[in-house]
């Protein structure tokens, strides 16, 4: 059977599910180890990891986006019967670990692209009806030439650019919009799950809300443990 005939793979819903957990997880991590390495005097280098911080939510996002109806199923949401989850086909862009770099950055940008719609009621449709993916080619082409730039020395004619030549002026700004568009994401699947009938049946990351937090919102975060200061000793 030609490669371009092959059937499509698929999957249980709850390994879908682990396997959105375990990629979101991942690209916490991956915004964690940024801000570490920026406050370290390594921008160069934490640059790179807040883009690999978001092609790996995009690769989050193909899964979410074909297995959240199977997901969603068991909790008898929306007026509809409650039944047990089907299998998940595999998302085109999971079917293989090669997928194009700019790709993934390009879904990831038309997500973080309605993030000022999702908080504001003045900009909601923004949120709704995002721009074709074709309108992101060049800021993902840039997203990845970013990455490289913190990793690799590269010559150009006379210049040579060394990833220890960036600076950090805008760093900062950069891992707290990956961390928010995580964020993002994530209330995205509370919201989704909010008014099950069942409570037992809600599959929380909420563990994943606390971690990035103090990189999405430090200012909330930073209140809420002035308030409730021995809730980490517990």
């Amino acid at each position: 059977m030609a490669k371009s005939e092959k059937e499509s793979e698929t999957i249980t819903a709850d390994f879908a599910r682990r396997w959105w957990k375990f990629l979101m997880a991942n690209t916490v991590s991956l915004v964690e180890d940024a801000a570490l390495l920026a406050s370290h005097d390594s921008p160069g280098r934490a640059q790179s990891l807040i883009v690999l911080a978001m092609e790996e939510l995009a690769k989050a996002r193909w899964l979410y986006e074909t297995a959240e109806h199977e997901w969603t199923a068991p909790l008898g949401l929306f007026g509809l019967e409650r039944r047990p989850a089907g299998d998940v086909t595999v998302p085109e862009g999971l079917s293989s670990t090669r997928r194009p770099h700019a790709e993934k950055l390009q879904v990831a940008e038309q997500f973080a692209s309605g993030l000022a719609g999702f908080w504001s009621l003045d900009r909601r449709m923004e949120y709704y009806e995002r721009p074709d993916l074709e309108t992101f080619t060049a800021t993902a082409k840039q997203r990845n030439l970013d990455k490289q730039a913190g990793f690799y020395v590269d010559r150009e004619g006379e210049s040579i650019n060394s990833p220890l030549a960036i600076t950090a002026d805008d760093i900062a700004n950069a891992i707290r919009r990956t961390a928010k568009v995580v964020q993002m994401h994530l209330i995205e699947d509370h919201t989704r799950q909010q008014d099950a009938r069942d409570a037992s049946m809600i599959d929380s990351a909420e563990d994943l809300h606390w971690a990035v937090m103090p990189y999405s919102d430090p200012e909330l975060f930073a209140d809420y443990v002035a308030r409730h200061p021995t809730d980490g000793d517990e």
